[in-house]
């Protein structure tokens, strides 16, 4: 059984909001909700559009300005690439699947990647 994700609401000005501590809070506070075995959903507060993936993203961008790169210029180029060319509908299935074998199965499963 798992818990619903924490709704995070982005505002026009940029600024997210955390709806369940009441507060604003920034992408580093969110990559603590995430490290800590939290899920997360962002939607924007003008559309409600689900943009999880952008934030998400955002904070992999911002981990890999502050530290040990995670990911090589040269394995995102390709993805972009593969992802432009393909148009590959399973491309995403079988990224998720080499990461399950990358990754301990404890791990992988609290981020919400076994399906």
């Amino acid at each position: 059984m798992t818990s619903e994700p924490r709704v995070i609401r982005k505002y026009v000005n940029r600024r997210l909001y955390d709806t369940v501590e009441s507060r604003y809070v920034n992408l580093e506070d969110l990559r603590r909700v995430i490290n800590a075995g939290g899920e997360i959903k962002v939607t924007d507060q003008a559309t409600g559009k689900d943009i999880t993936t952008t934030v998400l993203l955002q904070i992999i961008g911002e981990a890999e300005r502050s530290g040990a790169p995670l990911l090589t210029a040269d394995f995102l180029s390709a993805l972009i690439r593969l992802a432009a060319k393909e148009r590959d509908p399973g491309l995403g299935e079988r990224l998720q699947t080499a990461l399950r074998a990358a990754l301990p199965e404890s791990r992988v499963a609290r981020a919400g990647v076994v399906g």
